[in-house]
């Protein structure tokens, strides 16, 4: 939060929390001394590695995780305030800021704030915590990286670095990702940056620019075309350091990966081979075939249904629960289905489309006699059973 988390919250004298910025000394020795605190509490520990050559400190930031007996998560972050013996603390979720009083400074408090990582008490919480330690590190870098590279489908979220599948995306974001990894050397490596640098840390804000731009799929042609977001915008507006790299760097670097070229899918391709992914993202390119091709035969279907408004929904309910297919054939079955919906695409092709909307055409009225018997006794059993 930039130590402005306390800024409206008033004091028993009525001005608000001082959080006043600290001296990088200061920052060093009690980010170790509330880091002990902690590690009381929970099994991992870590103050997230900080922006470059910073002067002073708004805040300590903590990310936590493996929450220790016999501490629960409803109450962590009231203990977590009574062992910082913090004045104040503001809940926002998944995190908690605290405002403890200054060890130098009358009427001034410190702002320590404490994130439960992703994945707190799963399987996978160890990978997350590095995962999310990574995400957290060095300011805004990862949301420049993950900002230039987005135009080419990659995206970095909490979870893991992810191909954007583009069929799928119009219609489901979230399922349109196709998970890589959470390994941050594997995804540097991949980016085509350099590993040893990243931990070695950067000594200064262009050195991290410089490394952020240095990736082999980097284009400042495919950085400056990018379709900016309303989170864009407000992220330009409240994070220095990104705003430093929009406004600042990239006019002055235009040379930076001048010379890619890679398209989306190309980048796809890539992803798939490096991290051995081609099989999972056929799955969900079958999945996608199946779903427009059975949308579109529904459109088609619903032409071939002579009715309109109730009486067609009633039609079409009856088709999806009472057909059935024998040899690639449609028949009104003697029991309908009220289990998953028969996905009629999978028996519907070029060869035997017609033949099929003929058939509808032929027997939807049946259908729809079938259907509306079914809906009367459904109701009639539910009125006896009330």
């Amino acid at each position: 939060m930039g130590g402005l988390a306390f800024a409206n919250v008033p004091t028993e004298s009525g001005r608000p929390v001082q959080t006043p910025r600290l001296p990088t000394a200061l920052y060093q020795t009690l980010s170790g001394h509330y880091q002990r605190l902690l590690e009381t509490l929970f099994k991992r520990v870590v103050v997230p590695r900080d922006a470059p050559a910073k002067a002073d400190h708004g805040d300590i930031d903590f990310l936590v995780e493996g929450i220790r007996p016999p501490n629960t998560k409803d109450r962590i972050w009231s203990v977590i305030q009574g062992t910082l013996q913090a004045d104040h603390h503001l809940p926002r979720g998944g995190s908690s800021s605290y405002a403890v009083p200054h060890p130098e400074l009358p009427d001034a408090h410190v702002q320590v704030d404490v994130e439960l990582s992703v994945g707190d008490e799963t399987p996978e919480s160890a990978e997350l915590f590095e995962w999310t330690r990574f995400m957290k590190g060095d300011s805004d870098l990862l949301q420049i990286v993950g900002v230039s590279h987005r135009p080419l489908g990659l995206t970095c979220n909490d979870r893991g670095l992810h191909v954007r599948i583009a069929e799928i995306e119009p219609y489901n974001k979230k399922k349109a990702l196709l998970f890589l990894t959470r390994d941050p050397d594997k995804m540097i490596k991949f980016y085509g940056m350099d590993v040893a640098k990243y931990w070695d840390g950067f000594t200064d804000e262009k050195d991290l620019f410089d490394w952020a731009t240095s990736g082999r799929f980097f284009s400042h042609r495919v950085f400056e075309d990018r379709i900016e977001k309303h989170n864009d915008r407000a992220r330009q507006a409240k994070r220095p350091m990104y705003q430093r790299f929009v406004e600042d760097y990239m006019p002055l670097h235009s040379d930076r990966g001048a010379a890619n070229e890679w398209t989306r899918q190309q980048v796809l391709q890539e992803a798939l081979m490096v991290f051995e992914k081609k099989e999972e993202y056929e799955a969900m390119i079958l999945e996608h075939d199946l779903k427009t091709a059975e949308e579109e035969l529904w459109k088609d279907i619903k032409v071939a249904v002579p009715i309109q408004s109730n009486s067609l929904a009633v039609v079409l309910k009856g088709l999806k629960r009472w057909v059935v297919f024998e040899d690639d054939q449609p028949r009104i079955s003697s029991k309908p289905n009220l289990d998953e919906p028969l996905i009629w695409s999978k028996f519907v092709t070029a060869d035997n489309k017609n033949a099929v909307l003929e058939w509808v055409r032929q027997n939807w009225e049946q259908v729809k006699c079938a259907e509306k018997a079914r809906a009367n006794a459904a109701k009639e059993s539910a009125k006896r059973t009330s």
